[in-house]
């Protein structure tokens, strides 16, 4: 776990089994929080089930996120996410009971963050050629990047709400999504981005010995 983030997290990495035990006594469907149950699903035995939830041994990433999936527990996902830096810290379930909350409050995240933007394109016209916008903005800059960040938690915030309250199938949402991102050169595959990386090396070094 040497790579996690903890400058930025809300959790810390010891909490990972607390974190995954709770999710497994409060799943939805009563055969969910048995050990048996998740620890089968898992294809691990019920000894390393329990050394996970207490604390005794590491839980890898990929077997936290499987663990989070087989008892369908939203929240514990964004928890264990959000303690390996990939993800905003896990909002609160009391608040997305109303889609309709959800929504006003993304329209106001959004609106705010277009704003926010609009000025950045105005800060961007003040900056001299290899000048520091960190330096020179300061707070000011982390203030409307911060705004900004609000829309990818509204949005995600809306997206459960959904699913918790209208039965969206988010799966068919996201893989929607993907196809339509494929389509417009937004998402590349590996192999793309191999290619494309390879293509910034060699025009880095060609730079280099120019």
């Amino acid at each position: 776990m040497g790579n996690l983030l903890t400058t930025t997290g809300l959790y810390s990495p010891s909490q990972i089994g607390h974190i995954l035990k709770v999710a497994r006594e409060r799943a939805c469907q009563e055969e969910r929080r048995t050990k048996k149950y998740v620890s089968e699903q898992l294809g691990i035995t019920l000894q390393r089930l329990n050394n996970i939830e207490e604390g005794f041994s590491e839980c890898p990433f990929d077997l936290a996120i499987q663990w989070c999936e087989v008892v369908g527990d939203s929240t514990a996902l964004d928890q264990i996410k959000h303690i390996y830096g990939i993800g905003l810290p896990a909002t609160d379930p009391r608040l997305l009971v109303s889609v309709e909350n959800q929504l006003v409050n993304f329209i106001e995240q959004s609106t705010q963050a277009a704003d926010a933007a609009k000025k950045l394109l105005r800060m961007s016209t003040e900056l001299r050629y290899g000048e520091n916008p960190q330096k020179k903005f300061g707070s000011q800059l982390l203030e409307m990047a911060e705004q900004i960040l609000d829309v990818d938690q509204a949005a995600s915030c809306v997206l459960e709400s959904m699913k918790q309250n209208w039965n969206l199938d988010i799966e068919a949402v996201f893989r929607s999504w993907t196809q339509e991102a494929l389509s417009d050169g937004v998402a590349i595959t590996v192999s793309k981005f191999e290619k494309i990386r390879k293509e910034q090396f060699f025009s880095a070094r060609e730079a280099v010995y120019r």
